[in-house]
């Protein structure tokens, strides 16, 4: 069994020791990673393999495969996790088109397999969206989408607090209170998200000027840090559509 990744019924698969595809992503060795992916894939098309190649085209910088993988998936997958949607917009957004991202993101709204707190992943990413692209969704908008889904009682389950939270329900003591997870990895992961989200909300605020966003994104995005160098958060980290737009904000001129 896997762990399961923000309440989807999709699980990042336990490593064996036979594969070593991400441990040749981290130092570079890009195409005998994703050789060995798509071997996966096509061997066994899983939700598991689904992502594991699509997150894996994003790591290496190749958007428009990622996103023709991703749109395959949810054409091929009637019952497509908003995972797809999300990931599919993230690639989007990492070639400057967040229109694009954002239709996604509003496209999966109505995915049936969505996140443990009644599926408030993708109203966040459109909050985020709103917030650093203002011009392409008005933040009321996005903030009416994620008040109509934080009504789900469900909204106490992870990451039910991080919209909580953006909708200003929550102070930050609270959310950081409701990061402890049931495992030492499960805690620093939600740390993660939350800080991610504070510093977007701060920016949003115009309390942080667009260059100290920059570098808080920078940090954001550093897989390199000790805590992260553990294959199972390194794995988390790119399951995740927040680690590439923050990435990708960081590299912005």
């Amino acid at each position: 069994m896997g762990t399961k990744v923000r309440g989807w019924p999709l699980q990042i698969p336990r490593p064996r020791k036979t594969v070593k595809h991400w441990e040749l992503l981290r130092r570079g060795s890009t195409e005998q990673a994703l050789a060995l992916l798509r071997e996966s894939y096509e061997r066994e098309p899983s939700g598991s393999h689904i992502m594991g190649l699509g997150v894996a085209y994003l790591w290496s910088g190749e958007y428009r495969a990622s996103w023709e993988h991703f749109q395959h998936a949810i054409k091929t997958h009637p019952q497509a996790s908003a995972l797809f949607y999300g990931m599919a917009g993230v690639a989007k957004w990492c070639v400057n088109d967040p229109e694009a991202a954002v239709k996604h993101w509003q496209l999966g709204l109505g995915a049936r397999y969505a996140d443990g707190a009644g599926g408030v992943h993708l109203p966040l990413l459109l909050l985020v969206a709103s917030i650093l692209r203002p011009g392409v969704l008005a933040r009321k908008e996005a903030e009416q989408i994620l008040m109509q889904r934080v009504q789900d009682p469900r909204t106490k389950n992870w990451p039910g607090p991080l919209a909580t939270f953006a909708l200003g329900l929550i102070d930050h003591r609270t959310l950081r209170e409701k990061c402890l997870g049931s495992t030492e990895l499960g805690t620093i992961d939600r740390n993660w998200s939350a800080a991610f989200y504070e510093d977007v909300l701060e920016f949003g605020r115009g309390k942080a000027m667009p260059y100290t966003f920059k570098e808080r994104m920078r940090r954001i995005a550093d897989s390199s840090q000790p805590e992260r160098s553990e294959e199972r958060f390194f794995l988390s980290l790119l399951w995740s559509e927040e680690f590439f737009i923050a990435r990708h904000e960081s590299s912005l001129i």
